[in-house]
């Protein structure tokens, strides 16, 4: 990892942290209105959103809405180096998984892959004007979302990262390995294409 990479990790967590549950929930609900203005969204039939953790961009006001819209919505799980996406809804069973950050109960077979979903709502600590992102450092997103980086045609699934418009920078200087996201929804902009 480059020297910038950790310390723009460390800065955004450190931002994150000082943010109050208030800040949290009026930010996460502005992202939550703004988000389901995407047309795309709107007709999805599969959505993931992320469990959120550390001051991250509570993603249940956008899950409580699919679930009102009768879609159907899975959160990640770990599956060894990359993530499968199980059922979420209001009555799942969660358990913590070795990075603390909850993940739904479930049996394998419930599981999708990730390129059968029509929409991810994707965690991040920075991001640019070119859709790049940056992530936790665990490389799990960009290994799972890997294939998309070869489509050139077909959008699905959309990647939308959801972030406080104070995680914008000017650049981020990534790898070819890194996936970016179609768009980034702050509690005050959209940025991207969808």
């Amino acid at each position: 990892m480059k020297p910038d990479a950790r310390a723009q990790r460390a800065q955004m967590k450190q931002r994150r942290r000082a943010l109050s549950h208030s800040e949290i929930q009026t930010a996460s609900a502005a992202v939550c209105k703004r988000i389901w203005q995407i047309p795309a969204l709107r007709r999805a039939k599969r959505v993931a959103i992320y469990m959120s953790v550390a001051g991250e961009i509570d993603c249940l006001p956008i899950a409580e809405t699919a679930w009102l819209r009768k879609m159907r919505t899975f959160a990640p799980v770990l599956a060894g180096k990359q993530l499968i996406f199980a059922p979420l809804d209001r009555g799942t069973r969660l358990h913590t998984n070795r990075y603390q950050i909850l993940e739904p109960v479930y049996k394998r077979a419930q599981c999708v892959q990730a390129k059968h979903l029509d929409v991810v709502i994707v965690p991040l600590l920075a991001f640019d004007r070119n859709g790049n992102r940056l992530g936790m450092g665990g490389g799990f997103y960009d290994r799972t979302f890997a294939f998309t980086r070869h489509r050139k045609i077909l959008r699905r699934p959309l990647l939308i990262g959801v972030a406080y418009d104070f995680q914008r920078v000017s650049d981020l200087h990534l790898t070819a390995r890194d996936v970016p996201v179609h768009a980034v929804i702050t509690e005050k902009e959209s940025y991207g294409s969808y």
